[in-house]
């Protein structure tokens, strides 16, 4: 899934949608994704995601995001992880021609409100995501633990990553028409036991070549 594009034959029927991208930047220790949701009629599908081979170069990523933006043509919004970046990387998206774009510092309490967001749309069963084990790792190896001054810290576990997990998140807080209250809540990797729907996808991405190199 990750490998893929989105592929030019199926455009024609993806073009009256509203789709969301997240995107998580890394480059050394941490991976960049790039995720793309699909929301119609207040169901969310994950419909694309891409995560990029450490070391990649920043410039790359704003070139798939063009490619994206191109291919799933009513992108409403780029939400963009800006922290420790600024907001070089969303003006250097802007002038390369990515529309909709909006960069996020991620802040204790900012990150409390896009994760917690995510989880009531599951509880709703509003999210429908791929059997993608990846995923699914990170999203059970993350942990959310109050801090002494009463904020939510949110971390993954040794050997793990969390950079998919972040890049799902963004979009489907991209997607919301408001943002939620904050309750606090214990660890996050109890998800895994949600019965989300899952159904049959089919996805814009097979028979291209990816244009990024690994």
């Amino acid at each position: 899934m990750s490998s893929n594009t989105p592929d030019k034959a199926s455009r024609a029927s993806f073009t009256a949608e509203d789709y969301y991208v997240g995107v998580d930047l890394g480059q050394k220790r941490d991976h960049s994704v790039v995720a793309v949701i699909l929301k119609k009629n207040g169901q969310i599908t994950l419909v694309h995601m891409k995560r990029f081979a450490l070391g990649t170069e920043y410039q790359a990523v704003i070139e798939y995001m063009k490619l994206v933006g191109e291919r799933f043509q009513s992108v409403r919004a780029f939400y963009i992880d800006q922290t420790g970046v600024g907001e070089a990387f969303p003006e250097n998206a802007r002038r390369a021609g990515v529309k909709n774009v909006k960069g996020i510092e991620l802040s204790l309490p900012r990150k409390s409100d896009v994760m917690t967001h995510m989880k009531q749309v599951m509880e709703q069963k509003r999210l429908h995501i791929p059997r993608d084990r990846e995923l699914i790792i990170e999203m059970n190896a993350e942990i959310a633990k109050l801090t002494e001054a009463g904020k939510t810290k949110f971390s993954h576990r040794s050997g793990t990553h969390d950079d998919r997990l972040w890049a799902l998140a963004l979009a489907v807080y991209g997607s919301r028409h408001e943002i939620p209250s904050y309750h606090p809540f214990a660890t996050f990797g109890h998800i895994s036991k949600h019965p989300w729907d899952r159904p049959k996808i089919v996805y814009p991405l097979a028979g291209t070549t990816n244009p990024i190199k690994q």
